[in-house]
């Protein structure tokens, strides 16, 4: 980085590439940060309903665990303009507004809820567990929010401090497990939503209705998402092991266009412009392609549109051209964990915006989810290559420790089950990541400078290699004899 530094003084470096070199080192030194916290208890609590107060969050000493919602944590999102809003979706139900620039530089800070609704607060909220959340992206300073719950509505609700106020309210007489309203500017205003029916259902916020839907799956459908760079094109997951491309252009059946073939590492070949034959292009859409060897529960798109990332149950996580629809076979490793779970959910990686990493090195963060050993685990892979990069731990917690054993999973700290991502937090001294906890925490994560604490994580890959290197070192000294020199990699 002092390099860059004399290079930029000198004029050699180009901003963007001196912004690139500083975020991505921002990135790579993302630590806990235990002391940023979030509280939904009121300063003043004489005009707050009892159940709206989160249980064992009585002092906001240092080391007092403070909780954002009295049950477990289950979605969150950021506004899209300055990342200075976030809300939160738990178990109670309740969502819950914070204010992120209450907080300067410092790493030791309480965040206090500014808005929250509650089923006891507001006849219209939500009734039961939220599921997915989202900022309507077209305001500077957030005004309307959507969110859907396991009570079979998708909700539209005006942010209007210090009260989260229903509006409207979609039946969708089904349960729904995730939403997603393209940001793109020429958005066609329609939020896809996946549900227990096999349709992704379609809600035209112009004209109020919900009937519309798109046909393909033969399963519930867990994850949709618009692309970024086409507001017509919306991709979505399902139970059936099966992720389908739709364009909301096109009628009925004709509305899926395309599907995501694991086995296909060449993708779609148009006549005359790859060396293989015409002959070998398969079909853009087939009802036998499987995306992964069981139920797919999340797909993003990058940031620009040129990939699709998906993740299942099969404990993979697959990278795919959105151009041809190939699989790019990047393979991650043996350390992802998505295993089954008693209830549906959407579970998709999160990709770090475009813009911060240097291009052919982008990254994605990836929460292990795991029933029976729940470690709070995030591990941050290279997108292109597949590569560690590094891993995060929830603080305090131990594989196998005594104080999670007979615990369940989902009201524990390990379970993490949702992230979002904030590009330059803490007054725009850093970057920051949020996770979602299954015992009614949300847990923070800032970027450090290298002069900090030792990362873990690294000082463990490091003593992991040195065994590797160890081992090699004593089968070269077997075949070579004592006397050859070590073999070093």
């Amino acid at each position: 980085m002092n390099s860059y530094l004399l290079n930029r003084a000198l004029g050699s470096v180009i901003p963007n590439d001196f912004h690139v070199a500083q975020t991505n080192r921002l990135v790579h030194n993302i630590e806990p940060a235990p002391g940023i916290r979030f509280s939904s208890r009121k300063t003043t609590a004489t005009d707050q309903p009892e159940d709206e107060i989160a249980p064992l969050d009585q002092e906001l000493g240092a080391n007092a665990e403070v909780y954002a919602h009295k049950s477990g944590v289950n979605c969150l999102a950021v506004d899209q303009f300055e990342g200075r809003y976030m809300i939160s979706g738990g178990a109670d139900p309740s969502i819950h507004l914070w204010d992120l620039e209450t907080r300067g530089s410092e790493f030791d800070h309480v965040h206090q809820a500014c808005a929250s609704v509650s089923k006891s607060s507001h006849p219209d909220a939500h009734t039961h567990a939220i599921t997915s959340l989202s900022i309507y992206p077209f305001d500077p300073v957030p005004s309307t929010i959507f969110s859907t719950a396991h009570d079979g509505a998708l909700k539209l609700s005006a942010l209007q401090a210090p009260a989260i106020t229903p509006v409207h309210t979609f039946n969708l007489d089904c349960t729904p497990y995730s939403h997603s309203f393209s940001s793109h500017p020429g958005s066609t205003l329609l939020v896809a939503v996946g549900t227990s029916e096999r349709s992704v259902r379609l809600v035209d916020l112009r004209s109020g209705l919900s009937t519309q839907g798109l046909p393909g799956h033969n399963d519930a459908v867990l994850s949709v998402a618009w692309a970024p760079h086409r507001p017509h094109l919306l991709a979505s997951s399902s139970v059936d092991n099966r992720v389908i491309i739709f364009d909301v252009r096109r009628g009925g059946h004709n509305s899926a266009i395309a599907t995501l073939d694991m086995d296909d590492s060449v993708g779609l070949v148009a006549p005359g412009t790859g060396t293989a034959p015409a002959s070998q292009s398969r079909l853009a859409f087939s009802r036998d392609a499987r995306a992964h060897n069981g139920p797919v529960t999340g797909v993003r798109w990058t940031s620009n549109g040129s990939h699709i990332v998906t993740s299942g149950q099969d404990a993979r996580i697959r990278v795919w051209d959105a151009g041809t629809g190939a699989n790019t076979l990047v393979h991650f490793g043996p350390r992802v964990r998505n295993s089954s779970t008693s209830h549906l959910a959407e579970r998709a990686p999160l990709l770090v915006p475009k813009g911060i990493m240097s291009p052919g090195h982008e990254a994605l963060l990836w929460s292990n989810f795991n029933e029976q050993d729940d470690r709070g685990e995030i591990f941050m892979f290279e997108l292109r290559e597949g590569a560690f990069i590094k891993r995060l731990r929830v603080p305090g917690i131990m594989a196998g420790s005594q104080n999670m054993r007979g615990r369940s999973s989902a009201l524990s700290a390990a379970r993490i089950n949702d992230l979002v991502w904030r590009g330059n937090g803490g007054s725009g001294e850093g970057i920051e990541l949020f996770s979602a906890h299954g015992d009614g925490t949300i847990r923070s994560w800032a970027s450090r400078g290298p002069d900090g604490e030792p990362d873990e994580a690294e000082t463990e890959a490091q003593a992991d290699r040195k065994r590797k290197r160890d081992v090699l070192d004593e089968i070269s000294r077997g075949f070579l004899g004592t006397e050859q020199p070590s073999l070093r990699f």
